[in-house]
Parts: C-alpha cells; structure tokens; sequence
C-alpha cells in the first residue's frame, strides 16, 4: 500500500489556491497576493502534484477557473483553515500588545435583537477583533442597566405616552409597514395583484398601538373586499411574523427594518412596493445613562449608524 505524505503544503500555495478557486481569475489572485501570474500558477501546480490531484479547471479568457470536485471539497477546509489562522493571528498580536479586550454589553427586544441586531454582529467583530460582543433581552423597554451592566440600549419608541426619546438618545431608523411573503405565493403572479390577498391566509402582528398594521387598513388601501379574506392569522412579535412568511404560511403585514435581512437574501418578496405605509414607531440608541461612553461604545453606534445607511 502506497504512504501517503503527511507534510503540509507551502502556505503560499495554500493561498494561491483560495484566491483562484475564490476569484475565478488567477490574475486577480496575483493583484491580491502581490505576487506575479506565474508565481501563482506555480503555486498551484506544486500543490496539485502534493494532493495528487487536479484542483482546478484553468479559466479562459471567457470563463472564470473553477474548482474540480476534488478541489471543491479541499476548498472548503483550506477556508476554514486559513480563517482560524487568520483569528488566531489577530488575537495573538493584540495579546502580545497588551490590549485589553472590551466587553460590549448590549440590550434590545427579541424581535429587534433576532432580526437586524444579531445577523449584523459578525460584521462589526470583523472589522473590531478587540471588542467582544454580549446581548441582553429586555421586555416593556427596561434595559437591566445595572444587574447586565448594559453599556448600549436599543429602544422601541413612538413618542407617545411612556415610550418617547431622551435629548441623549442617538436616532437609528424609522419603521415602515409593507405586505411580504415568501417567493413561493407569488412565482407566476405579479406582485400588484390584488387577488393574492384573497387567495392566501393573511398574517398580523399583534400590535394593537400601530394602525398601520392593520389588515382592515390595507385591504381598504388596495380596494379589496375584507369580506373575501379569511380572518388574519394573529402572532405576537415580528421574528414570529416574519418565521411564519418565510415559511410560506400566507402574506404578512413586515416591518423595515426588520424584515430588511430576509429581503436581501430573497426570503421574501416585497409586495404591492408603492404602497409602504410610514410606521408609528421608530428604534433609537440609548447609553448608559450614569456612564460617559467609552470609545467602544462609540465605534458601535457608528457602525450601526452605517449599517442602516446602506442600500436594501
């Protein structure tokens, strides 16, 4: 039986193969790299008589170079690899600098944290290795300011009542209420038409303080008969909503920010676009209110600030 090696491959080769199989170029790999075209075709011979085995289909002019099946499946690991690596690294080095970890301890309602807090963490921590990231759940808009030692509250607010902002507080974005459902409901519709709302169960969130959520509101709207739609089917919290559309389950009543995630992803499908309402709430960003805010806490309140900025 033949010895396999049990060397590793060069780490340049390693790379030079990430790149191309990434890229589909192996001159953008070399403009990424630093290095030159033929540095990296050599690369990735060599590495191909290591494995024994061809990783990549050589792109034309016209064609992008793709990985092989083999290749495909080492790709993966090469990844994984070269990114524990990268972490690692980082770390290492801000150990050895003697920087001390920040611990940023945030709060916020569990449809807000599970629909645009959460999927937008990873994000910041990449660009900011050096902050650590904890989130707290508060109900009725009482961050544990204390007992969670919370240094950044997002808050639902509607200036009305108990519910309105500080001269303190930092604004993030306003809400808007438009029909969405899963792309499923609509593949051979158009997404005006109005007989979607008759033929599939509608979906509301129970959220009696925001008329704009209303089904009765909408269906006047778009001039159709309440009459001739079933009974909406009544969910409490937006991450429930949005669950049960992505699901397919029927049309819903989504509000943006929050369904802003699965939209881009294609999850769902905005329906009848002209027609989005103006929300009666809006979401702010609270501090401390007995700590100066550190730099931490500012770099997150600029990233989040950013991140409603872009384009959806």
């Amino acid at each position: 039986m033949k010895t396999l090696p049990k060397h590793l491959p060069p780490l340049p080769a390693l790379r030079a193969f990430e790149a191309v199989a990434r890229l589909g170029s192996v001159s953008r790999a070399a403009e990424e790299l630093h290095v030159t075209k033929g540095a990296v075709s050599q690369q990735i011979k060599a590495l191909e008589l290591d494995i024994g085995g061809t990783l990549l289909r050589r792109g034309t002019r016209d064609q992008k170079a793709e990985p092989t099946e083999l290749g495909t499946a080492f790709l993966r690991s090469v990844q994984r690899s070269l990114g524990l690596l990268e972490i690692a690294c980082r770390e290492t080095r801000l150990a050895a600098s003697g920087y001390q970890r920040r611990r940023l301890s945030l709060s916020a309602n569990a449809s807000f944290s599970a629909l645009w807090l959460v999927p937008r963490i990873g994000r910041f921590m990449e660009q900011r290795p050096d902050i650590d990231i904890e989130v707290h759940l508060h109900t009725n808009q009482n961050p544990s300011w204390k007992t969670r030692d919370i240094d950044l509250a997002f808050l639902h607010i509607n200036d009305r009542g108990s519910r309105v902002a500080q001269p303190d507080d930092v604004p993030l974005v306003g809400e808007t209420v438009v029909p969405v459902c899963s792309p499923s409901l609509v593949a051979r519709s158009r997404h005006d038409d109005p007989a979607l709302f008759t033929r599939h169960r509608l979906i509301a969130e129970d959220h009696t303080a925001s008329p704009e959520t209303s089904w009765n509101a909408w269906l006047d709207r778009m001039d159709v008969a309440s009459a001739a739609s079933r009974d909406p089917l009544i969910l409490h919290g937006m991450s429930a909503v949005v669950s049960a559309a992505v699901s397919g389950v029927g049309i819903a009543l989504g509000r943006t920010p929050l369904i802003d995630e699965e939209v881009a992803a294609s999850r769902l499908v905005i329906l009848v676009p002209d027609l989005r309402l103006a929300g009666s709430w809006r979401y702010i960003m609270r501090r401390h209110p007995e700590r100066a805010p550190d730099e931490a806490v500012m770099a997150f309140v600029e990233f989040c600030g950013n991140e409603t900025a872009l384009p959806r």
